[in-house]
C-alpha cells in the first residue's frame, strides 16, 4: 500500500490538466484567444504545455496564447510540445497585454523552450501580440464617430456579427478589403489597421478616393476562430480562404451575398484585398496577362511602392490558383478585377509594418484614381 500511495503521488504530479496550479504559480487560458490544450507540471519549476490544432488536415500554425498568475518572485521553465507541426510564432511576454517585448527560447524539433523570470502578479505569454475581437470594435466605433456606416453582413458558426464598416460616395464603384481569415496572422492585421486608418484618414488624397470610390471594410472575417485562439480555421472547421468557391461557412457567404446585393443594384466592384501573414512580406497578385483591366494597374502601383519604400524590399509573387477557392482568385474571377494579398512577415518590425502600410495605401489610391 506504500508504494501504490507513492506511485499515486507521482501520476498526480504529473497529471495533464488544461491548467497547472501550485502554490507559487496558476497558468490558465481564460480570456479571449487564450489557447494551448494540456499544462503538465514535470518538475517544482518546470512545466509542459502542449499546443494542438483544432482539427485536421490543416496548415500549421500553432498558436499559443497563456496567463501566468505568480505568487512570488520565480524563475520557471517552459516546454512548449506542439502537435502535428512545428512552432512559428516567436514568445513576446506582456504585463497588460497592449507592450509586448521578447523573449529568448531555443526550438527542438517540435518543442520549444523558454526561461522566464515571473514577476508576482500576473504575466502573459503569447506568440505574437493579442488583437481580440473586443480591439475591433473599439476600432470599429472610432471610425463610426467619424462617419462611417456599421452594417451587420451575417453572422458566424457561432453567431458572432461579420461587421462591416462603409464609407460611402457618390459612385457605383467599390473597393474591398478583408482581413483576419486566419486568427493567429496578427502582422497581418496590423497591417490592415494601418492601411485603412491611411484611406480613412485626413489627406486630401484619401478624401479624393472616398469621394470617388465605396470602400467595405471587413476587419475580423473569423471572430470565433479569434476568440478560440484557433491555429487557422473557423470553428466549422474550415480555412476560410479556401471556400470562397464552394461558400460553405456562414462568414463566407455574408460577404459574398453582400457583395452580389452590390452587383445586382448596379454597383462594380473595382479592387480588393484581404491581408495576412506569413514567414516574409509578400504581395500575391493575379497575374499580368490574366485579363483583368487594366492589366498593369497592381504593377503600376507595387512599382510605385517599391520606389518610395526602398531599399526596403517589395516582393512580388503573380499566380493564379483557381481550384482553391481563395479570395484574390474568387474576386478575379467574379467581378473581373484585380484582387491582392497582402501578406506580412510574423517576424517584421512592427514599425515598418506600420511605414511600409501607410505608403502602400498611399500609392494605391494615387493609382485607383487612374482608373477608367
Amino acid at each position: 500500500m506504500k508504494y501504490a500511495l507513492i506511485l499515486l503521488a507521482l501520476v498526480s504530479n504529473l497529471a495533464i490538466a488544461d491548467q497547472c496550479q501550485s502554490d507559487k504559480l496558476s497558468i490558465h487560458k481564460n480570456f479571449a484567444m487564450g489557447r494551448y490544450n494540456q499544462c503538465q507540471q514535470l518538475a517544482p519549476d518546470s512545466y509542459r504545455l502542449t499546443l494542438k490544432p483544432e482539427n485536421l488536415p490543416i496548415n500549421p500554425s500553432p498558436w499559443y496564447a497563456l496567463k501566468l498568475e505568480s505568487r512570488q518572485v520565480q524563475q520557471i521553465e517552459l516546454e512548449l510540445l506542439v502537435e502535428h507541426g512545428k512552432p512559428r510564432y516567436l514568445p513576446k511576454v506582456s504585463l497588460d497585454k497592449q507592450h509586448w517585448q521578447p523573449v529568448d527560447y531555443q526550438i527542438d524539433g517540435q518543442s520549444m523552450h523558454i526561461k522566464l523570470a515571473l514577476p508576482e502578479g500576473t504575466l502573459w505569454l503569447a506568440g505574437q501580440e493579442i488583437l481580440d475581437n473586443d480591439d475591433y470594435q473599439q476600432w470599429q466605433k472610432q471610425w463610426q464617430a467619424k462617419g462611417l456606416a456599421l452594417i451587420q453582413l451575417g453572422q458566424s458558426v457561432q453567431g458572432k456579427p461579420i461587421e462591416g464598416l462603409i464609407s460611402h460616395a457618390d459612385s457605383r464603384d467599390w473597393l474591398v478589403f478583408i482581413g483576419r481569415q486566419h486568427p493567429p496572422e496578427i502582422t497581418g492585421a496590423m497591417a490592415m489597421n494601418h492601411f485603412v486608418d491611411e484611406v480613412l484618414g485626413a489627406s486630401t488624397e484619401a478624401a479624393q478616393l472616398r469621394k470617388r470610390f465605396n470602400l467595405l471594410l471587413v476587419p475580423n472575417m473569423n471572430p470565433d476562430g479569434v476568440y478560440a485562439g484557433n491555429w487557422r480555421h473557423n470553428v466549422g472547421g474550415v480555412d476560410l480562404n479556401r471556400d470562397w468557391f464552394s461558400r460553405e461557412q456562414p462568414e463566407i457567404q455574408a460577404v459574398h451575398q453582400y457583395l452580389q446585393k452590390i452587383v445586382a443594384s448596379g454597383g462594380k466592384i473595382r479592387f480588393a484585398m484581404d491581408f495576412h501573414s506569413t514567414h516574409h512580406d509578400v504581395f500575391y497578385t493575379m497575374p499580368t496577362d490574366y485579363g483583368l483591366t487594366p492589366p498593369d494597374l497592381v504593377d503600376n502601383w507595387l512599382a510605385k511602392l517599391a520606389e518610395v519604400i526602398k531599399p526596403y524590399p517589395v516582393n512580388i509573387k503573380p499566380g493564379h490558383n483557381k481550384d482553391r477557392g481563395v479570395f484574390k482568385q474568387y474576386i478575379a474571377d467574379t467581378y473581373g478585377v484585380h484582387a491582392v494579398t497582402y501578406e506580412v512577415g510574423d517576424n517584421t518590425d512592427r514599425q515598418d509594418i506600420a511605414d511600409v502600410a501607410r505608403a502602400a495605401a498611399r500609392q494605391l489610391m494615387e493609382v485607383l484614381q487612374t482608373l477608367p
